[in-house]
């Protein structure tokens, strides 16, 4: 697979499965053992865990909207650079809906196999997202912030 194949089959990741919201499509892009760097946090291993996880995201959030502002394809490494906006529609982590817009960036990485996702980082920092839903305040950095 080289670089273009590989950006086209994350877009087509992204849109299937965020903004079409078909998760029963997951099978298509992630390897039934895919090992998860860090395992998401009360959910299982594999495809079986990425699903609940989507799932719970999706049910969370709506109109979830992710914009690839920046991609590094080497050897068999996705590096893209995303930009994530949301409304805050049903629970997430314990916090009742809000109806507030969400945005924050990622910098995930995953590793392709037969064109499949086999393995995946991520650190997200949930911190912009629990300080625009309002669980924490803003940074004082922050506080002029449109988002605020």
């Amino acid at each position: 697979m080289d670089a273009r194949e590989a950006r086209e089959l994350f877009e087509e990741y992204l849109d299937t499965i965020y903004h079409q919201r078909r998760v029963e499509a997951l099978e298509r892009f992630i390897a039934p053992d895919i090992t998860l760097h860090p395992p998401i946090p009360g959910f299982g291993p594999g495809l079986p865990g990425v699903r609940a996880a989507v799932d719970a995201w999706l049910a969370a959030f709506s109109d979830v909207q992710i914009t690839l502002e920046g991609f590094v394809y080497a050897d068999d490494m996705i590096a893209p650079r995303l930009h994530f906006t949301a409304i805050h529609s049903g629970p997430f982590m314990g916090i009742p809906a809000s109806g507030r817009r969400i945005q924050f960036r990622g910098h995930p990485q995953y590793r392709l196999r037969d064109g499949k996702f086999v393995e995946f980082w991520d650190s997200m920092d949930l911190l912009p997202v629990m300080q625009q839903l309002g669980v924490f305040p803003p940074t004082f950095e922050d506080a002029s912030s449109p988002l605020h």
